[in-house]
């Protein structure tokens, strides 16, 4: 499959606005090596911390989703609580717990951010950036720079910062609309998640184009995107 369309552009493209995880790099392992190397240091600094494996750390991570929503707009802010309240769990108090806090979360942050991006998705970028200005429109939290986005992008917009919420919320495109002085309508976002990327561009009146590199069927209960890629070289006929 190419670029397909189920529906066209009501107005001209002038911009471009891409979700990162999972549509210019794939995410997965790097999470799921990310979230080992926490557990690692954290049975490091605390020894009985390995009995509970971990689960211990998933669970309290939707027990704080369930008391506290609003602080999961911002995954950095989201583990920071997960992390204090597990630590008091065992008996860590202020001010090691806050030291211990940050070392676990650093060490985190730094496997999070610890891979490679595809040389095709640099090559795609730098060829449509010619023609549009870019901006990275995410959810997650790696660090754009160290993975070498950020000279492709003339914005970036981290759910959670500037009180932004995550999408589906339209709050992010609409201050790259404001920032770029550009209508949403105007605006295409692309991402591989239609209940998060494809309903944030709906949300903000963003036309949109779903990553689809597996040709799934798409998900049941959801608005169509304006059209599906499998590729990032599909992008090229947007030129």
């Amino acid at each position: 499959m190419s670029l397909r369309f189920n529906r066209p552009f009501s107005d001209p493209i002038k911009a471009l606005s891409f979700d990162l995880d999972d549509t210019l790099y794939y995410n997965g392992d790097v999470i799921r090596n990310a979230i080992q190397v926490q557990f690692d240091i954290i049975c490091q600094l605390i020894p009985s911390a390995k009995t509970k494996g971990p689960e211990f750390w998933e669970a309290l991570k939707w027990q704080v989703a369930k008391s506290k929503p609003e602080v999961c707009h911002d995954v950095n802010l989201w583990r920071h609580h997960v992390l204090d309240l597990g630590l008091a769990s065992f008996g860590i108090e202020q001010p090691l717990k806050k030291q211990m806090s940050m070392h676990i979360y650093n060490a985190f942050y730094d496997a999070r951010s610890d891979f490679t991006v595809p040389q095709q998705t640099f090559d795609v970028l730098g060829k449509l950036s010619e023609k549009y200005p870019l901006v990275a429109v995410t959810n997650g939290n790696a660090d754009y720079q160290r993975i070498g986005l950020a000279p492709y992008f003339v914005g970036y917009y981290r759910a959670g910062e500037n009180g932004t919420r995550m999408k589906p919320y339209p709050d992010m495109l609409k201050d790259a609309s404001k920032d770029l002085n550009i209508p949403c309508e105007n605006i295409l976002h692309l991402g591989d998640s239609a209940p998060s990327d494809i309903q944030a561009a709906l949300n903000a009146n963003c036309p949109s184009l779903w990553f689809n590199p597996d040709n799934n069927n798409y998900p049941t209960g959801f608005t169509l995107a304006n059209g599906e890629y499998s590729d990032l070289d599909d992008l090229l006929h947007l030129l």
